[in-house]
């Protein structure tokens, strides 16, 4: 049994994996992708879309298994002779892209020096391009090594090596920065209204690249007739980088292999900031993609609410979403619930399977549709959640001999929203951000307050429908008017609350249905789910006790604002749909645009003391969050799959903590460098744990 358990564990932890880790207790990942991947839908229907020849955007929060698709889409395609794939991890991309400060001085130095940030576009681009070429090269060569070269070879004579060497002269060609056009570039400002008529050339140089932080670019700016007093430098990227005569070169090289179609895999895309992620659509994607002549398809994975389309034509791309509302929300809340619970049980007995760990009923107590039930709640289907909980409950009672129920369950919800979500809140207020930004987080908090707060007062509510539940009954889930949305958005992709249907109200109304953390609920003492069993509670969720619109409306009222970003001038809430459909221009300044701040009253003094010599960047709030919990030491690319990053980002992080007193870094026997927290960290940022609690009444 024990060598089972073994195999059982390995099989949870695969579920655990974050972006295209090595999956445990196998050597040929490739082969056992395709045995292992279940599909959320009958008939591989989200796989068979998601291979079609189209440009797709792959949409769901974290963990919802849009990796674990492009690793299956990879594995078919390459028994395709005639295509071939390239997968692009964009956040390290844009990371690998970023201008050190240091570097940056010595450049501004000069005149005329591009700001640091359309610097960091350019070299956005460069690295987009390197990655994208080493991809195809590298998906290429573990073709020659099979029976792709036996094809290839009839039609050419050369070995191996000559098969690449356009690709490396191509790479040299960007490396030597053969891609930086100086012909002359036109600055365009597209914002500014009082425009002025000059004659003006100005020479701009900077030096670096990517090995050695040092940028070779040099572009020539001129304008002669109308300009703004204010110079935008984005039209710049599209001529320094020639994009059509990369695709040529990528294309005939392709061509000469038999290569007819090439799929392009952008993971992480809602990873970038917005400004990273409009260079990338509009200068890279959308170019490749309209340019190519149907030899190019991206297939690009983001969050819900979190993608720039640009100049994509968004009616001739497919979008495949992943969160359960949109994959099984199409006929009614008990059919919803029941397709996902099938998802999860597939999901799960196939890696008992695929592992050899025995059968499921061997983990499981013997009322499992109950269990079933309990882990999609936990989880809302979605997979990496269910490997940690299923990991949690490994640790916690079969290693005691004990199987898995419903409160075994319960309990690891709970730790995993104390352990993974709300953090969220409890980091913020040392993240290295203005304090607007750390404010609009902890507005949210007090929404969530409010949202926790209204769930524990009804559980003491009467009326005909509640009077009629026996025992305490759930208030879990809620409705708005879909108005609201866009505010639970940032809620939702950090797992507080689930869109979970869209329905009708009482008053014939359309609302959209939320349901709170499950794990939140087990730490708040809230019953979660809906009753059954009688007429009455068919239309639970929109009863009108459920309707939270009007305390969304209250909090906006109160901790929102519409400041203009350029004159600072502050609007009324009332005045949004003007300008709207002003499409967010200031009234006031007439260049400016407008944005809809949340400020969190309640947290205001509390975030103004925090000692700024604490605040760090996200990544290292993580990486200490990390360490805290493991409590032993970690290696950089455990730390990695845990912050859903790089291992070499957390190298190069986890030297800045040490640094600064906040991390151990040791060698073990191994020669293997093994991080840990110090007591300095824990006693700064973790001292007062009772901070990520919510402050709601107890009753």
């Amino acid at each position: 049994m024990a060598e089972k358990l073994k195999k059982f564990h390995d099989a949870v932890q695969s579920l655990k994996l974050y972006r295209r880790a090595e999956l445990p207790g196998h050597e040929d990942n490739a082969e056992v992708v395709k045995k292992l991947y279940v599909d959320p839908l009958p008939n591989d229907y989200i796989f068979e879309t998601v291979l079609r020849p189209n440009t797709t955007f792959i949409i769901g929060r974290k963990g919802t298994g849009k990796s674990t698709i492009f690793q299956r889409l990879q594995y078919e395609l390459n028994k395709d002779k005639k295509k071939t794939s390239a997968y692009l991890d964009i956040k390290t991309i844009y990371e690998s892209s970023q201008v050190d400060n240091s570097l940056f001085e010595k450049i501004s130095s000069q005149p005329s020096s591009l700001p640091k940030n359309e610097i960091e576009r350019i070299l956005l681009l460069k690295s987009f391009i390197v990655s994208l070429v080493r991809e195809i090269k590298s998906e290429l060569v573990k073709r020659t090594e099979g029976s792709f070269w036996e094809t290839i070879k009839e039609a050419f004579s050369g070995n191996v090596a000559e098969i690449f060497e356009d690709l490396d002269h191509l790479l040299d060609e960007i490396d030597n920065d053969k891609f930086v056009s100086v012909l002359g570039v036109k600055a365009v400002d597209k914002t500014a209204q009082d425009e002025f008529s000059f004659e003006n050339e100005t020479k701009a140089s900077a030096k670096a690249n990517l090995t050695s932080l040092e940028l070779g670019a040099e572009a020539r700016l001129s304008e002669d007739g109308k300009s703004s007093s204010e110079i935008n430098y984005s039209d710049i990227l599209i001529k320094i980088f020639n994009i059509k005569d990369l695709l040529i070169k990528i294309k005939s090289v392709l061509s000469n292999l038999g290569v007819r179609n090439l799929y392009i895999l952008v993971d992480d895309f809602s990873e970038l900031p917005e400004d990273a992620m409009e260079v990338v659509v509009n200068l890279l994607l959308a170019p490749l993609n309209n340019w190519s002549e149907e030899f190019i398809k991206f297939k690009v994975a983001a969050y819900p609410g979190r993608i720039f389309y640009g100049d994509i034509d968004k009616t001739k791309i497919d979008e495949v979403y992943l969160d359960i509302f949109k994959l099984y929300g199409s006929s009614d809340v008990s059919s919803m619930e029941e397709s996902a619970i099938e998802f999860v049980k597939r999901l799960v007995e196939t890696r008992v399977r695929v592992y050899k760990a025995g059968k499921v009923e061997d983990y499981f107590d013997t009322d499992s549709d109950e269990v079933w039930r309990v882990i999609f709640y936990a989880s809302m289907a979605n997979p990496r959640i269910i490997g940690y909980l299923l990991h949690y409950c490994h640790e916690s009672h079969l290693l005691y001999n004990k199987k898995i129920g419903v409160r075994s369950v319960q309990q690891a919800a709970r730790r995993y929203y104390e352990d993974k979500i709300e953090s969220y809140f409890s980091l913020s207020r040392f993240l290295h951000e203005s304090f607007g930004e750390k404010s609009s987080i902890y507005g949210l908090k007090e929404l969530l307050e409010i949202l926790v707060s209204r769930a524990k007062e009804l559980r003491q509510h009467s009326s005909s429908v509640f009077d009629a539940i026996d025992g305490r009954p759930p208030t879990s889930h809620f409705h708005v008017t879909p108005a609201f949305e866009t505010i639970l958005r940032t809620l939702e992709l950090n797992f507080f609350l689930t869109k979970y249907y869209e329905m009708s109200d009482r008053d014939g109304r359309k609302v959209t249905v939320y349901a709170l953390n499950y794990g939140l609920c087990q730490k708040y003492t809230i019953s979660f789910g809906r009753p059954t069993g009688k007429r009455e509670f068919r239309l639970y969720f929109v009863e009108r006790v459920f309707d939270y619109s009007p305390l969304l409306q209250r909090y906006m009222a109160s901790n929102q604002e519409i400041i203009c970003g350029q004159c600072g001038h502050k609007y009324a809430l009332e005045d949004l749909d003007a300008i709207k459909w002003n499409k967010m221009r200031c009234r006031e300044c007439t260049t400016g645009v407008c944005e809809v701040v949340n400020l969190s009253r309640k947290y205001e003094e509390e975030l103004r003391q925090i000692d700024r010599s604490l605040l760090l960047p996200e990544t290292e709030l993580g990486i200490l969050q990390s360490l805290h919990l493991e409590k032993d030491g970690m290696y950089a690319a455990e730390i990695a799959s845990e912050l859903d990053c790089s291992y070499q980002l957390v190298g190069k992080r986890g030297r800045f903590l040490h640094d600064k007193g906040l991390v151990s870094r040791d060698t073990n026997a191994g020669g293997r460098r093994v991080f840990g927290i110090t007591p300095l960290a824990e006693e700064s940022y973790f001292s007062d744990e009772k901070k990520a609690n919510l402050e709601v009444p107890d009753q």
